[in-house]
């Protein structure tokens, strides 16, 4: 069995919608249907593996924060991947993971208008990780958890 700190509703389904839209724009960037690839293109097989990892990333993403009831169905997704990937059960490491992220997708610049959606979005996941490591460390980000553990002594 293994701790999993959870993030708010509004948070994971952010968390969620961003990663599949990681996901997809990685494997279109992959097969080279986005971006600027003329002639003068200077795109290389390490941007191709760079594509991959963001497009496996995404996924990662969207496993972490889905519902339990979606991300256990068959394979045990999730309780897997935070039994064997601890750090991304626990806020701190899934905020340090969301960086990582975020910063290899603002480096994932294909050229063209798709360089303005790509820093969007490896910016909002930079600033996800922000969120997290606030929910986590901030008290007054946690006032609700405190009322909601308080309700459950009372009981």
């Amino acid at each position: 069995s293994v701790y999993v700190q959870h993030n708010p509703a509004g948070v994971k389904v952010i968390c969620c919608v961003l990663g599949l839209v990681l996901s997809v724009l990685s494997i279109l960037n992959l097969f080279n249907l986005i971006g600027d690839r003329g002639e003068n293109s200077t795109w290389t097989a390490l941007d191709g593996l760079q594509s991959f990892y963001t497009f496996f990333f995404g996924l990662i993403l969207v496993v972490c924060d889905a519902p339990e009831s979606i991300a256990n169905k068959g394979l045990n997704l999730q309780t897997n991947m935070f039994r064997f990937c601890h750090f991304l059960a626990t806020q701190v490491g899934r905020a340090l993971f969301y960086f990582y992220v975020g910063s290899i997708t603002l480096l994932l610049l294909p050229g063209g208008s798709w360089t303005i959606v790509f820093f969007v979005l490896g910016g909002t996941l930079c600033l996800l990780g922000v969120v997290m490591l606030a929910l986590r460390y901030c008290s007054c980000c946690r006032q609700g958890e405190s009322q909601l553990d308080e309700a459950r002594a009372s009981s």
